[in-house]
This record gives C-alpha cells, sequence and structure tokens, in this order.
C-alpha cells in the first residue's frame, strides 16, 4: 500500500507547481503619441497611474542610482545639520544627479541576460524587430516616445507582474504628479532640496513626471493576453466656475487686472491633462498588435522564445 501511495503524493505535490510554471516569451514595445487634432475632450479629475508595484526595466538603465545619492548625502549628521544648516544643504545638492529632461527613445541592455536566473530582463538594441514600423510611425508625422523590448516568463493572471513602462519628457520641472502647475517662490526653491529634507534626514526622491507612464501585463489565461495601462500627460489649460466669493474679492481688489477678471465667470490655470488607454485583448505570439488611441498608439510583438532548459 506504502509503495502505491508514494507515487501518488509525489504526482499531487508536482501539480502546483505545474499549474504555476512560467513559459519565456520575448515582447517588444513602441509607444507613440498620435499628433493629429483631436477634438475630444479630456476630463481633468484623472488621477494619474502611480505604478510602484511591478518589474522596473527601465529606472536602472536611464535613473540616477538613489542609494549613492543618499550615501553622499549623509556625510553630515544630525548634529552637523543643526549647527551649519546651510553647508549640508549645499553638500547635498552638489551630490544630486538631475533628473533627465528627456529620456532616449530605445530603451536596451548591452548584453543578454540569461533566463536561468528566472527573471524578466532587457534585450539587446541589436534583437528589436520592430524598426520598420518606427520608421513608418514617424513619417506618418507621430511622436515616437519608447522603443525597447525583454525576456520574460509569462505565468497566469494571478501570478502575473506587470512591466513598467515610461518615457518621453519629464514635466516635473513645471508641473506636479497631478496636473497642478508649480508654483514656488525663490526663497522656497533654495531652501527645499529635491532629493533629501534636511530636517527628517531620510531620502526624498524627486518625482518625475513622465509624458508616458503605466504598464504592460502579460499573461496566460488559457490563452497569451496583454493588458495595457498607459497615461499620456498632455500640457494645457483648465477651466472651472468662478465662486461668487471669488468674484466678490476681486470685484474689492485695487489692481485693474484683477477688476477685467472679476467680469469673467470662468478661469483657467495651466495644467498638465492625464490621457489614459485601458485595454485588454487576447494575443497570439508572434503577430503584431496594435493598440489604438485617439491621442497615443501602442505596438506589441510577443515572440515565443526558446524555454530555459530546452
Amino acid at each position: 500500500m506504502k509503495t502505491l501511495l508514494l507515487p501518488v503524493l509525489l504526482l499531487c505535490l508536482a501539480l502546483p507547481a505545474a499549474a504555476n510554471a512560467a513559459t519565456w516569451f520575448e515582447v517588444e514595445v513602441l509607444a507613440f503619441s498620435r499628433d493629429d487634432q483631436s477634438s475630444e475632450r479630456w476630463p481633468d479629475d484623472t488621477v494619474p497611474l502611480s505604478a510602484r508595484r511591478g518589474i522596473d526595466l527601465l529606472s536602472p538603465l536611464w535613473l540616477p542610482d538613489t542609494a549613492a545619492i543618499y550615501q553622499a548625502a549623509n556625510g553630515c549628521n544630525s548634529t552637523q545639520w543643526l549647527q551649519d544648516p546651510e553647508g549640508c544643504r549645499q553638500k547635498e545638492q552638489a551630490n544630486q544627479p538631475p533628473l533627465p529632461t528627456q529620456l532616449p527613445l530605445v530603451a536596451a541592455a548591452k548584453t543578454l541576460g540569461n533566463p536561468a536566473k528566472g527573471e524578466a530582463y532587457l534585450l539587446p538594441e541589436s534583437m528589436l524587430q520592430l524598426g520598420p514600423q518606427a520608421r513608418q510611425l514617424a513619417r506618418n508625422g507621430h511622436t515616437l516616445l519608447l522603443h525597447t523590448g525583454w525576456q520574460m516568463p509569462v505565468y497566469s493572471r494571478r501570478s502575473a507582474s506587470p512591466v513598467l513602462l515610461f518615457g518621453g519628457r519629464n514635466f516635473s520641472e513645471t508641473f506636479e504628479f497631478d496636473g497642478r502647475i508649480k508654483k514656488r517662490s525663490e526663497t522656497e526653491e533654495a531652501s527645499q532640496p529635491s532629493y533629501f529634507s534636511s530636517e527628517i534626514l531620510e531620502p526624498e526622491m524627486a518625482v518625475p513626471v513622465w509624458q508616458l507612464n503605466g504598464w504592460l501585463n502579460i499573461y496566460l489565461d488559457r490563452y497569451l493576453f496583454i493588458e495595457a495601462r498607459l497615461d499620456l500627460r498632455e500640457p494645457g489649460e483648465r477651466q472651472w466656475e468662478r465662486e461668487e466669493n471669488e468674484v466678490s474679492e476681486l470685484i474689492q481688489a485695487d489692481s485693474a487686472d484683477d477688476l477685467d477678471a472679476a467680469d469673467t465667470p470662468r478661469a483657467s490655470e495651466p495644467y498638465l491633462f492625464t490621457i489614459r488607454m485601458d485595454q485588454n485583448r487576447r494575443a497570439r505570439s508572434r503577430e503584431i498588435h496594435y493598440f489604438d488611441h485617439p491621442k497615443m498608439g501602442l505596438v506589441v510583438q510577443i515572440r515565443r522564445m526558446a524555454q530555459p532548459g530546452e
């Protein structure tokens, strides 16, 4: 009896592992903005995506090493910060590298990674295959924002992890992450470092506001699926109706400009709009899939690759 039970027990233990086993795929992505003038009005209350949980292949390639920054800035202890805050602030500002204002179009590794490690890794530029599509989009007047690819293990939807994507221009010099215009006095700019707070001595990364930001989730549910959730940030102006008390304050103002503004029932200000693409579709290996949107587009190809150990 024991000899019969042992193979059955081993088979039961192997089933969950087989169910969660990954199939490796090669994924290539081409993201762009459409420069066509759209008459569609975009809401100004869309909360921008903050995709902190996911596979981040791009930050190590493009962004500063925050651990090194923190180590360099921590040359001042708490006593030194109290005795010479200006000197410590100058030291920390001198050690912080600036965030890029514009990211390169192509995100690629120098060498191909090893699937035996079980983790996703970027492709070298020589392995990207959507170059003809990128050139065609550029000829059609579209603005290319990101061209990248990676190899990764693909699991079921429950076990899948999205790959974080971002690219294009960094609007953080002008706009907050939520889209509001930055309004700082000269004294605030001089006293508020962008990476660290001198009061708590803990790293405080400047928040980049990328033109393209979001994630792509590839998973298996009998078939292969692509789930795309991306934000395109576009500067413009938002308007709102003036409150009665605001109009009253303007009427009582001494400035002629303010008095003229009081005659206008609506007010406006510069604003960074969040335009979202949220699509999910079934995919087939090696087919080129196009995700359409009035303001942006996404070209994705998934290619089945040689499996580790084959």
